[in-house]
């Protein structure tokens, strides 16, 4: 029975991988989790000595005296670089800079004579996309993308022995693989394709004579000697021709393959070049990467010292990859989010190594590789039953012994396989949902056992004992403490507004500097009002005012401190013009628990509630109306000391009950010159809320035209215009707010 039912949930272990497996949820999991513990359990290894990466960094730029951007780097200072490396020998040379600008003429023809006189270079076409309008379709506009490339100047694109681009997604999500062959392009061969086709020319002859005794025919318009494809140039050309050919006779590469191999005259790196030049000529479009480890793992030299023959670094028969790569994440601009990003620096792998890394895959035919779809099946369903035979037959510690070693095994499996075969298998589905779904189905089996047997026990020592007293036996009683502690609070929450825009200006040691003096200027204004800082997260701030009820004396100096910040900003911006941060602010209160919130070594003594949340949606809702400080009406219930404008009703995003909300402009004893823009406002509100949308347009425009700048009566004016179009349902003068 115990077997029987171990194999039946088994079956159903396998089939829930497999159902997650196959579903782009489970794609996803593997991809972006299970490759990266893969990658860092394995480390880094030794990248192939043939490939060396030419960096443009910040230290070239320094050393020549030239901006840190490549692309207006001078041309005849390339020309300059080409003529070192073909001095130095090496075999195939890829640039990674875009050269569709016209530039100077003179430098453009230097740079065209060193591409004809080294006859080995690939230069980069950049990859975009174009949205174009179709027509319209009722009252939509259908649109369609397509894919164009943009080659370099002429001059230079008819002087490089080959073209390609390098696609790359340019987005938030991590690079696992890479495009050999672009088929929206017409199959048109990329970067590392290209590359190792130039970097593998001196092996072209005897790549072709074995093709030949393998074949009556070749193409007719193929080029027959490695030196009339230097001729010719356009080796793109060839690699498709020669990929056509491979692909139309499947069993051509089984027996080539063979012939390679038994070619003893060869050296091993002859043959190693002409196996990868076959397998690359039967891959698939896209392979997965196989990173070598963190940025700068493949071996880079500075351009300057490649250009003062200064550099160690022996490039003699090697494929060099000329590109933007930095050391150091600041001045990165071409870093792409792979599984050795450093998390702590934020320094991703740049453009031109990841391109080298692929060149380095396919000359080593060291790309990941991942099983069929039917080996992926069998995998999940002989796990799952190992599970549910193993965990079934086993129950408490066992149980748990069982599920480790389980764990330890399918691990230490895949990460042979992955080390040793750079063989990839999945990972999170096996140990992350296959092996809790055991456990849990498992326990749950056992429970509803362990529950048939507590019954019969009672029924039994129910002979014998009264009913209550067995089941007193049978129970065991846990009391939880929770040591929050319930209040009343005030939050204030801020936020600055050009801290974006001025992080990626300024050096982070002058930015420290200035938000230093920023929270200089912040502090004191809440802490002489009684307030405690709770939370700082870059630019934002959290304020707390505590009390055991509710008090209108604490409300009313929480409120004098949004006034006091507003004005030290005021004062802080006029004395950093140049590094402004105006800043808004939100305030709320209500009911929140204070106590320490962690867990392990590390704890924080916090408010937790829904008021700290409502206090950051309400300081967010000052971008929208163009205001400086809002606090909603529970904060201002009994207060008179202050100028304030109500604002209206709103449905905070993520809410479910409306926050009436006002701005807080000054105390009363300031002087005041819009009380009439106050008054007016009030009554264009009133009709508003009556969805009188007309009438109070025509209110808020006519407030605008005495106070253009007015920025919750262009708020309502937008929002009228709206609701004239578009009237909304069910009218209860809230308004609702989907974006924080």
């Amino acid at each position: 029975m115990s077997w029987r039912r171990g194999i039946v949930l088994g079956i159903g272990i396998g089939l829930a991988g497999i159902v997650l497996a196959i579903s782009p949820a489970g794609h996803w999991l593997e991809e972006e989790l299970g490759l990266s513990w893969l990658f860092q359990l394995r480390g880094p290894i030794p990248p192939p000595a043939d490939v060396v990466v030419v960096s443009i960094d910040l230290a070239s730029s320094r050393q020549l005296n030239l901006p840190n951007k490549p692309r207006l780097w001078p041309r005849s200072l390339h020309a300059e670089l080409l003529n070192r490396l073909q001095q130095q020998g090496a075999a195939a040379i890829f640039f990674d800079v875009i050269f569709e600008e016209p530039r100077d003429p003179g430098d453009n023809q230097l740079f065209a004579t060193a591409l004809r006189n080294a006859n080995n270079v690939v230069l980069f076409q950049y990859l975009h996309r174009e949205i174009l309008p179709l027509g319209q379709a009722g009252t939509a506009t259908t649109e369609a993308a397509i894919e164009k490339l943009t080659s370099p100047l002429p001059v230079l694109r008819e002087a490089a022995f080959g073209l390609a681009p390098f696609p790359l997604p340019k987005v938030p999500a991590k690079v696992n693989h890479f495009v050999l062959f672009k088929s929206e392009l017409g199959n048109a061969p990329t970067v590392p394709v290209t590359m190792l086709q130039t970097h593998a020319l001196p092996v072209y002859d005897t790549f072709l004579t074995l093709l030949r005794t393998q074949l009556s025919t070749l193409p007719a318009n193929l080029p027959a000697t490695a030196q009339q494809l230097r001729q010719q140039g356009n080796v793109q050309h060839t690699v498709t021709q020669l990929r056509e050919l491979f692909l139309a006779q499947p069993q051509l590469a089984v027996s080539l393959s063979a012939k390679i191999r038994q070619q003893t005259h060869l050296s091993v790196a002859q043959r190693q070049q002409l196996l990868a030049l076959l397998a690359m000529y039967c891959e698939r479009d896209s392979a997965f990467l196989n990173f070598y480890g963190p940025p700068r793992s493949i071996t880079t030299v500075p351009y300057y010292q490649v250009l003062q023959a200064t550099s160690t670094v022996n490039l003699s028969g090697k494929a060099v990859f000329v590109g933007f790569s930095e050391e150091f994440q600041p001045e990165q601009k071409d870093g792409f989010y792979t599984v050795f990003t450093n998390e702590r620096s934020g320094l991703d792998i740049s453009g031109v190594e990841v391109g080298a890394t692929a060149f380095a895959n396919l000359l080593q035919q060291r790309s990941v590789t991942v099983l069929s779809p039917w080996y992926d099946i069998l995998l999940f369903m002989l796990w799952g039953l190992l599970l549910g035979i193993g965990l079934q037959r086993s129950n408490g510690i066992s149980q748990f012994v069982v599920s480790v070693t389980c764990a330890v095994i399918y691990m230490s499996l895949a990460y042979f396989a992955f080390a040793k075969f750079d063989l990839w298998l999945p990972l999170v589905i096996p140990l992350l949902w296959q092996l809790p779904l055991a456990s849990v189905m498992t326990l749950s089996l056992q429970y509803r056992d362990a529950q048939r047997e507590r019954r019969n026990i009672r029924q039994a020592f129910g002979h014998h004992l009264p009913l209550p007293v067995v089941d007193q036996l049978a129970r065991g009683i846990h009391h939880l403490t929770d040591t929050g502690k319930s209040v009343f609070g005030i939050v204030l929450a801020t936020d600055a507004e050009r801290y974006t825009a001025l992080s990626e200006t300024l050096p982070p040691a002058q930015l420290h500097t200035v938000l230093n003096r920023y929270y200089e200027a912040l502090f004191p204004q809440i802490r002489s009002a009684d307030g405690v800082i709770s939370d700082v997260i870059g630019d934002a701030v959290l304020a707390l005012w505590a009390t055991p009820q509710d008090d209108i004396a604490v409300r009313t100096r929480a409120c004098h401190a949004a006034l006091a910040v507003r004005k030290a900003v005021d004062q802080f911006n006029q004395s950093q013009s140049a590094h402004s941060l105006p800043t808004r602010i939100g305030l709320h209160c209500g009911d929140i628990v204070m106590g320490h919130v962690g867990a392990a070594d590390h704890y924080e003594y916090r408010a937790v509630g829904d008021i700290v949340n409502t206090a950051t949606r309400i300081e967010g809702l000052n971008k929208l109306l163009g205001t400086r400080i809002l606090v909603s009406s529970d904060t201002l219930v009994g207060i008179d000391a202050f100028v304030t404008r109500e604002m209206g009703t709103f449905l905070l995003a993520g809410k479910r009950h409306p926050t009436t909300v006002h701005e807080l402009i000054c105390t009363q004893s300031e002087h005041i010159t819009a009380q009439n823009l106050n008054s007016a406002f009030a009554d264009a509100l009133f009709l508003f809320r009556g969805g009188a949308w007309q009438q109070a347009e025509q209110a808020f425009a006519q407030i605008l035209l005495h106070h253009r700048d007015d920025g919750p009566s262009q708020y309502y004016v937008s929002l009228c215009t709206e609701y004239l179009q578009q009237p909304p349902t069910g009218w209860d003068s809230v308004i609702h707010l989907t974006k924080k």
